[in-house]
């Protein structure tokens, strides 16, 4: 029986555990830096430099047999879903989903049975490892070296991010062309660096707090400058809100458990300055994180209206527009917890089951995560294995708490800090599902909790039986990380998870070299390997049209990726656009599925943009009448439609449409002025004009049409006055004191330079220093402009500069 006393840090091994932790600790590092791109090679590094370590490097410390117990029931747990799908009762979806020949028989709960079973050798591999880390715990000395090599690299990571900002260089392992590319780091989301740079920031703060109390400057003084950068980064540079919190939470977990023994009055004092003028800088500072993080909480950023002007075109803006998913994501997965309580779905399937459960959070996009790391394992794995993997957690903070009196606990605590605050992360969001990131973790958990338990003589010695399964397990890991990166470099077949995409690659280069014929019968081939790959099924779909093959063949491919994602719209409109040149029935077809299919989407709040996406049809399909009509008839499932359809129509159609009350009646405000606007021209002026005076409930809608008649009427006084008292513009100059008027220097403010230059009758230098602001593009120069004008009678110039300022303002609303 193993003892329950702590190691003291002169009982930990010296050399030969520091050895396998620093070898562990740079094969995180460069899968971190691999993880944009070379995904297989990332993770065949890591596991291939963990198995030569586990074959030669045997343990030094027995650990705890229920450690490998839960380990090894996370395992099984995660096996269920190989199961036959008869196992477990079949929701609805399920029942149906083998209704088209192209998609294979699905045996298994798993959709992707092969990606199942890869994923949980991965899963294997990180508990074998972890195991192993744990088993090889070392001295203080080689745990201050592992903490200021992990926060150098961290902050390499940074400062290699800033360069390739600052300078616009192409890091070699990144992905621009991704989906959503972040504006800072290296992995495809921003919340992996951001969590990646809240690790370095905590190992920093370990590494300053140990540097002083045991009088290690050097050690203080470079963590001192990692964490600098890593927090300098995290906060001015990354626009990842999670980041900011969870530096905060981070901080605020390490000085709870500091333990009195190591917390100080000088600590305490130093930590709040430090950290008062960081958020100082912070919230003084224009960033998107600080705007992102403000309006998390309902706060304007006090330049809020500068930032509207800049931002509302913008991607930014737009996700602002959109409903938080995040809770509608959230209870669609509820419904697959329902569904699959103790199996889950299999590891790796979230993204092929999510469209059959998209209710609340239905897009036109998949969700290829629910926002959350700890329910991506509860839909995937089944609420038993998050139930394990709260308690091995436990389990392994409890093992290091006796520790806490021990000279060295504020730089372990850090390292443990740094682990648990991504995992607490993983709560709101899911840095961990990029396993990459994951990997740097393990090693992390592996340095800071350390088997903290003697073996049962007492003695530094490990088991034998865990000796020879961790050689074991050593051997089976470097081969598979052999074969990741033989895949990924060395022209192996690729696994699973990359096979599908891998296999549209192949199919295309096939079919560029003149083998079209085999380009689908390779992407026949692969079906069985790739079962939920849409990509596939459409280039396979593709090909049966393009070389000359079965319609009927692509159609089933077709249905085959409508099936797999069957509320998508952009699947049929792409779908469509395929057909066009050679069935043009056929897309019209797609076409009018996609819209309706969007229209759908529209009514569920998420997709406002449903004119412009009908608008863009309308624009694609112009040159072919069949599918424009087809559209046209289509466009009664929608007012908004039908305007835009009328709206496109021949002369005369608004005319005969203004006597539909039925529709006239169906248009919102909005709509209204879209079809006031479009139906004012100089040749239907009178009759526009008739039908206001008989819909007085029309003339807030007709506002634009006002400003339009006012504009071409010359009246600039009339339209100026409206416009002032309507949005409250100050169009007067100041008046100045006697005291102003005889100083021999001008005021500081426009407004009032302007008035003095006035007041001296200098007319010439008010215009210039007016043009001068307004050209260097200030508000306050287009305002006083227009003052200006108004006050000499140039009401056209007023118009012009009152315009240009309400457009800037963005409360210009004529348009």
């Amino acid at each position: 029986m193993t003892s329950a006393r702590p190691f003291h840090p002169k009982n930990y091994p010296p050399f030969r555990s520091a050895v396998v932790q620093v070898v562990l600790l740079l094969a995180a590092v460069a899968a971190v830096f691999l993880a944009g791109t070379e995904r297989q090679g990332a993770t065949g590094i890591f596991l291939a430099l963990s198995g030569v370590l586990m074959v030669f490097l045997a343990p030094n410390r027995a650990l705890p047999w229920r450690y490998f117990a839960v380990c090894g029931a996370m395992v099984a747990l995660s096996a269920l879903a190989l199961l036959p799908k008869g196992f477990w009762p079949m929701p609805e979806w399920r029942v149906w989903l083998p209704g088209n020949s192209a998609i294979p028989e699905l045996w298994s709960i798993s959709l992707a049975p092969r990606e199942t079973f890869y994923w949980m050798a991965v899963l294997f591999a990180a508990f074998a490892v972890g195991l192993f880390s744990l088993a090889h715990p070392v001295s203080a000395t080689a745990r201050v070296f592992l903490g200021l090599l992990g926060a150098v690299c961290c902050a390499v990571y940074a400062g290699t991010a800033l360069y390739a900002k600052a300078t616009g260089w192409e890091y070699p392992f990144f992905d621009k062309a991704g989906w959503s590319p972040p504006e800072f780091g290296f992995f495809p989301n921003r919340n992996h660096t951001a969590a990646f740079l809240v690790t370095g920031s905590l190992l920093s703060l370990g590494l300053i707090r140990d540097g002083w109390s045991n009088k290690r400057p050097v050690v203080f003084l470079l963590a001192i400058g990692t964490m600098a950068v890593c927090v300098y980064s995290l906060l001015f540079h990354s626009i990842s809100r999670g980041g900011v919190v969870f530096l905060v939470a981070g901080i605020f977990l390490w000085l709870a458990l500091l333990g009195k023994k190591h917390v100080s009055v000088p600590l305490i004092v130093s930590a709040a300055v430090v950290g008062g003028f960081i958020l100082f800088l912070f919230l003084g500072t224009e960033g998107q994180a600080r705007d992102r993080l403000l309006g998390m909480f309902g706060v304007r950023p006090p330049d809020a209206e500068r930032i509207q002007a800049v931002v509302s075109n913008s991607i930014e803006a737009n996700q602002q527009r959109l409903p938080d998913l995040r809770w509608r994501i959230l209870k669609d997965t509820l419904g697959v917890l329902r569904d699959y309580p103790l199996t889950g779905t299999g590891i790796g399937t979230y993204q092929y089951i999510y469209p059959f459960y998209a209710k609340a959070s239905l897009t036109d996009a998949v969700a290829v995560h629910p926002e959350s790391d700890w329910l991506m394992m509860a839909a995937e794995c089944g609420i038993p294995f998050v139930i394990l993997a709260a308690c091995l957690l436990v389990m392994l903070v409890r093992g290091i708490l006796p520790l806490r009196r021990s000279e060295n606990w504020p730089l372990r605590w850090g390292f443990a800090c740094a682990a648990l605050v991504v995992i607490l992360h993983g709560l709101v969001d899911v840095p961990l599902h990029r396993v990459e990131l994951g990997w740097w973790v393990l090693v992390l958990a592996g340095v800071a909790f350390g088997c903290p338990l003697q073996g049962r003589s007492g003695r530094d010695a490990s088991s034998p039986v865990q000796r020879l399964f961790f050689g074991l397990c050593g051997v089976g890991i470097l081969a598979f990380g052999a074969l990741l990166i033989r895949a990924e470099w060395f022209g192996g077949t690729p696994f699973p998870p990359f096979r599908g995409a891998a296999a549209v690659v192949e199919m295309r280069q096939l079919a560029k070299a003149g083998d079209p014929a085999g380009a689908s019968k390779f992407g026949r081939s692969e079906i069985a390997f790739s079962p939920m790959s849409r990509g596939l099924y459409r280039e396979l779909g593709f090909r049966e049209i393009r070389d000359g093959g079965s319609y009927s063949a692509a159609d089933n491919f077709f249905l085959a990726e409508r099936g797999l994602h069957p509320t998508s719209s952009q699947v049929p409109l792409d779908q469509g656009r395929l057909w066009m040149g050679f069935d043009e029935s056929r897309a019209r077809r797609l076409w009018v599925e996609a819209l309706n299919k969007h229209v759908a989407l529209a009514a569920n709040g998420v997709y406002p943009d449903m004119v412009t996406f009908y608008e863009r049809m309308l624009g694609e399909a112009r040159a072919r009448p069949e599918i424009y009509q087809a559209l046209g008839r289509e466009s009664r499932i929608s007012p908004d439609l039908q305007l835009v359809w009328i709206i496109r129509s021949p002369a005369g159609g608004l005319d005969q449409v203004a006597g539909d009350s039925a529709f006239l009646g169906s248009l919102d405000e909005r709509g209204r002025r879209a079809f006031l606007k479009a139906w004012h021209t100089p040749a239907t002026r009178q009759i526009v004009d008739r039908f206001l005076e008989t819909h007085p409930d029309w003339e807030q809608a007709a506002w634009p049409v006002r400003v339009r008649q006012m504009e071409v009427d010359g009246k600039f006084e009339e339209l100026v006055e409206t416009l002032r008292q309507r949005s409250g513009v100050d169009l007067s100059l100041p008046e100045l004191s006697p005291e102003q008027i005889d100083s021999s220097q001008p005021p500081y403010e426009l407004a009032e330079q302007v008035a003095w230059f006035l007041a001296r009758k200098n007319a010439v230098s008010a215009r210039r220093v007016v043009a001068e602001a307004a050209a260097a593009g200030q508000l306050e120069g287009l305002r006083v402009q227009c003052a200006l004008a108004v006050q000499s009678g140039d009401w056209q110039a007023a118009w012009q500069a009152l315009d240009k300022y309400l457009r800037e303002t963005k409360r210009a609303d004529y348009l």
